[in-house]
């Protein structure tokens, strides 16, 4: 399936199973995805790749959603 546009997904949970499903559910509509497992994970590869869409788990344990997003804005 052709992808459905330049831009990139960051699926960000640590519940592995709930990211790989989102992964491969959004990579079968045709979405280019890429995965994370925590939030200091995911801040340093937002500012290396700069992905279109961010889906954040907020109940995460080392940096929750709510601290990423907040870092993002400063």
């Amino acid at each position: 399936m052709r992808s459905k546009s330049n831009g990139q997904i960051l699926i960000v949970d640590d519940d592995g199973a709930s990211r790989r499903l989102l992964v491969r559910t959004l990579s079968t509509a045709g979405y280019r995805c890429k995965e994370c497992a925590s939030g200091v994970e995911a801040l340093s590869l937002i500012r290396r790749e700069q992905p279109s869409l961010l889906l954040l788990d907020f109940a995460m344990p080392d940096l929750d959603g709510a601290e990423v997003l907040k870092q993002l804005r400063a």
